[in-house]
């Protein structure tokens, strides 16, 4: 099967044998924080002084991994940095089907799949006993938001093994670690098991917060942050379009009926007007959907720096970062938006200005830096077909789609039998129905060979106990028809297994990296193992991934 205009499509068994090995299952935190600290061996001080001093592991949510060469022509700071004086692998991509921000993050973070880390969604069902109950990736009642009454708590409970974090502290006790989001399942997964400095901005409160899991108390650094910089952030509350003119033919025209609400679909665009008191996912919206979320981002991350000196101590610190408004920017315009060209130039030279930071208190030559995506995202479906590039792309009502499968699942529930007997019943009626383009039992997933390809994405997101939707309780996985979007009816979105999901950029500067590019298939779960190799952190044995730069 092709996977469209979009596809350089790198399947299963294109790689390195890492990627033929089945999916190994309870790998367990413990073990690979003892593998960790296992293969650590002294260090010299010769050989601490040669290698970086600290470690930047950044994701950039829902950038797909052709807005690289894209929008290129605007790029000034950061990502031409990475461009003119860093590596770039240019088929990179996630190698699991629940493309979401959860499970991209934890497999960026701890080199294995979701399958193995255990955070196969944003959110799932999980079995208990004979019941589901429903979890969100990062949930945890025994962890409360510090100092923020009634907010869910916060923990990576769920995360099932060891991250790149982990093992910089498991490397060295006396290093640092500091993680850093818009996003608490991106600033959490990022940060591994570890107790790291980290913080996420809670959108009601546009404050930097964390959970009693890290700390008993806010730092002074943090709390003079919120108290002053934060307040000025989010009081410049216009966006207004400052791409030069020369540059705004890179993206398709602004405003367009199928952008965000179908109101407020050209610049300026004005937070108080398109916030809404009643609706907490619009004001989440008013804040993230605009550069200065991610200027809050970058601009933390550099009193982290300077409050805890890192990377100037003579250790190997962490600095875990993942900056979220491209992602709200792309749900609400798509890929090829104004909106999203404009965002992406500020996230450049944001960028582009931490390097410089980094330059001057760190040392330059004396960090590292590896960037990716959680996930990609589908283009707009009217673009695509008017722009002729996909005539069969359209909107799906999920309502239509919802009320398809709760028939089906109606009737091959109602004709009994065993749990497997009712899967693969249910699995062949939704296809002969046409409601799914392919659908996957969890024993086809979990026996043998896989049928496909995508077979094996979906095998790679899946642990026993956590289901992730309605069909995967029963026991089956499903595959929607290639750009059929049928969760918005506006915007755009992503959580396919398709390649438009999957593909993202891998790039490396700093320490130990010369100029240039390869065109080999990499994969996200390499992206930990590689900057841990460049900094001369043992990793884990057993992961998925694998340095693939040296």
């Amino acid at each position: 099967m092709k996977e469209g205009p979009l596809a350089k499509v790198v399947l299963f068994g294109e790689r390195g044998d890492h990627m033929k090995k089945p999916v190994t299952k309870g790998a367990t935190l413990a073990l690979g924080l003892s593998l960790a600290a296992g293969a650590c061996a002294a260090q010299t001080p010769t050989a601490i002084q040669s290698r970086p001093q600290l470690v930047v592991l950044i994701a950039v949510d829902q950038m797909r991994g052709d807005l690289v060469d894209r929008y290129a022509g605007i790029y000034t700071g950061g990502f031409r940095r990475f461009l003119d004086h860093g590596y770039r692998f240019s088929v990179a991509s996630h190698a699991h089907a629940n493309t979401e921000t959860a499970a991209g993050h934890a497999t960026i973070s701890t080199g294995v799949f979701p399958s193995r880390s255990g955070i196969v969604s944003n959110n799932w069902d999980e079995r208990t006993a004979d019941t589901w109950a429903p979890m969100y990736a990062l949930g945890d009642s025994l962890s409360p938001v510090l100092g923020v009454e009634g907010m869910p708590g916060r923990s990576p409970k769920n995360l099932l093994r060891s991250g790149l974090a982990d093992w910089v502290l498991a490397a060295d006790p006396q290093a640092r670690a500091v993680s850093l989001s818009s996003k608490d399942r991106a600033a959490i997964t990022l940060a591994g098991h570890s107790r790291a400095e980290t913080y996420w901005i809670a959108p009601t409160l546009a404050r930097f917060v964390t959970s009693t899991y890290y700390r008993s108390a806010y730092p002074d650094w943090v709390t003079r942050f919120n108290e002053t910089r934060m307040l000025e952030i989010v009081a410049d509350s216009a966006w207004i379009q400052s791409v030069p003119e020369s540059q705004r033919g890179l993206a398709r025209p602004d405003s367009a009926a199928y952008e965000y609400d179908g109101i407020h679909t050209a610049f300026p665009h004005l937070a108080w007007l398109e916030s809404d008191s009643s609706r907490p996912s619009r004001n989440a919206w008013a804040l993230g959907a605009q550069p200065r979320a991610d200027r809050a981002v970058q601009l933390l991350a550099q009193e982290a720096v300077k409050a805890l000196d890192l990377g100037q101590r003579g250790r190997v610190d962490y600095l875990g970062l993942s900056f979220s408004s491209t992602d709200y920017v792309g749900h609400a315009f798509g890929p090829y938006s104004q909106e999203q060209l404009e965002n992406l130039m500020h996230l450049d030279r944001q960028l582009g200005e931490l390097f410089a930071f980094l330059d001057r208190e760190v040392g330059e030559g004396r960090w590292v830096a590896g960037l990716t995506a959680d996930h990609g995202v589908m283009t707009m479906p009217e673009h695509l077909v008017s722009s002729g590039e996909d005539l069969a792309a359209r909107r799906i009502d999920p309502a239509a789609v919802a009320g398809g499968l709760q028939a089906a699942v109606t009737e091959a529930t109602g004709a009994g039998g065993s749990y497997d007997q009712v899967a693969e019943r249910l699995a062949r009626l939704v296809e002969q129905r046409g409601l799914v383009a392919k659908a996957y039992t969890h024993r086809e997933l979990t026996v043998g060979e896989p049928a496909d390809s995508f077979a094996t994405f979906f095998r790679n997101s899946y642990y026993p106990g956590r289901a992730a939707g309605d069909l995967s309780r029963l026991g089956v996985e499903v595959r929607f028809g290639y750009h059929h979007l049928v969760s918005r009816l506006t915007g755009t979105a992503h959580g396919s297994v398709y390649w438009y999901d999957r593909y993202v950029p891998f790039l490396l500067l700093g320490a130990g990296v010369h100029p240039g590019s390869s065109g080999e298939a990499v994969y996200t779960v390499d992206l930990a193992p590689t900057l841990a190799g460049l900094a001369a952190i043992p990793a884990p044995g057993d992961l998925d991934g694998k340095p693939v730069y040296r």
